[in-house]
């Protein structure tokens, strides 16, 4: 199971977008074939758990992996951290600092650990939208004064989509990073799962993935949002 993380993760785009290629192709070389089944972000994990015919959900990450779920070797390394106005930057030495703000986050996208404590607290004011293109034009609209997302998806969709392209100089990623997460799939702690996770983590390296990904990038162009 996956969600919409283009252009990762998209179920229009060719073999489902770059990270799943990457995984369906690492499979097809052990005589497997992968299948991958698309849903909103809380609908995937919640189907991963609940689905006798699924294996695993992508992307997880330690902090927040489900219960009864295993995860594999790292797949990317990246920083979540706060998108923000080119013209406003935001200024801030610990997460408290971040409670005068308007904040913008997915629906279903988990907060970093870090905070945690002020989610609890419910000392944040987050406005929760379908997705990260969603909340970076809000941002640049003036409506947030922030957005939590990944810096990797950031750059991509500054560089990529559409819909943002007017808005590029006007937004920036903020230097200081909420967390660095180490990112892998979460495979269901079953046999079937079990042995998933070792196919995976016997067959996967950074380098080839990383060649994987950026082959498909360059390979389907036409079709990248």
């Amino acid at each position: 199971m996956t969600f919409e993380l283009p252009p990762f993760a998209k179920e229009s785009l060719p073999d489902g977008g770059a990270a799943v290629a990457a995984f369906k192709e690492l499979y097809r070389k052990e005589g497997y074939n992968l299948k991958v089944s698309f849903a909103p972000v809380i609908r995937a994990k919640k189907q991963a758990a609940e689905r006798a015919d699924v294996d695993g959900y992508f992307p997880a990450v330690s902090e927040n992996i489900q219960k009864n779920f295993i995860l594999s070797r790292t797949v990317h390394v990246s920083t979540w951290g706060v998108a923000e106005r080119a013209d406003r930057p935001v200024i801030w030495r610990d997460v408290s600092d971040l409670k005068k703000y308007r904040i913008g986050n997915v629906v279903g996208y988990d907060l970093a650990a870090v905070l945690w404590p002020l989610q609890k607290e419910k000392a944040l004011d987050i406005e929760e939208a379908a997705s990260d293109e969603l909340n970076l034009l809000k941002l640049a609209k003036g409506r947030l004064d922030l957005v939590f997302i990944d810096s990797a998806v950031f750059n991509r969709l500054m560089q990529t989509n559409e819909q943002l392209k007017g808005i590029k100089k006007k937004l920036q990623f903020n230097p200081k990073p909420l967390q660095v997460y180490q990112y892998g799939v979460a495979f269901k702690n079953s046999p079937n799962g079990k042995e998933a996770l070792r196919i995976f983590n016997a067959s996967f390296t950074e380098a080839g993935y990383n060649s994987a990904v950026e082959s498909y990038l360059h390979k389907n162009k036409a079709f990248l949002p």
